[in-house]
């Protein structure tokens, strides 16, 4: 049985929850039945940094350890390395869409009046889902919700997990 690496972000400053997460997400898109190279091989991690990095940092960090065969992540039974990310992405779900005379052009623009909650230096980045009501002849009415995706928050947004897992 070979071992392959593996780097996976999940969202949430919760590390059991987010842990959680990224093996479910694997096991959605790599099956179930096991020896699939990735973090669902594993049932536990290590915290190796605590103090949010952005994300180019935690990837060069969790490359590096990989590459050093760092004791702590090295053994594909062993358990995942974790490192707090910030600045990555976030999801703020079920943001109300607020009144306006007019309503609103279109889906971005009634986001981005939503999500009125955004840290410093974080910007929109998607508009997965949103449920709202048309304005007669077109556009977005002021009823409704929005659930956005940002990047470039200064806060927590994340963690990155990686190690080595069997194949």
């Amino acid at each position: 049985m070979r071992a392959l690496t593996f780097e996976s972000y999940a969202e949430g400053a919760d590390v059991d929850k987010a842990f959680q997460a990224a093996v479910d997400q694997a096991l959605y898109d790599h099956g179930h039945s096991g020896y699939t190279g990735t973090i669902a091989e594993k049932d536990s991690y290590v915290i190796i940094e605590a103090a949010p990095m952005t994300p180019e940092a935690a990837e060069e960090l969790a490359d590096k350890l990989i590459r050093d065969n760092d004791e702590r992540i090295c053994d594909k039974r062993g358990p995942a390395g974790a490192i707090a990310v910030k600045g990555g992405t976030r999801t703020l779900e079920h943001l109300p869409i607020p009144q306006r005379d007019g309503g609103y052009p279109d889906l971005r623009t009634a986001a981005k009046a939503a999500a009125t909650n955004l840290a410093e230096g974080e910007s929109l980045e998607d508009v997965p889902s949103a449920q709202y009501a048309m304005r007669p002849g077109g556009g977005i009415s002021g009823n409704g919700v929005v659930t956005v995706t940002t990047t470039g928050s200064p806060d927590q947004t994340g963690w990155l997990f990686f190690g080595s897992a069997s194949y």
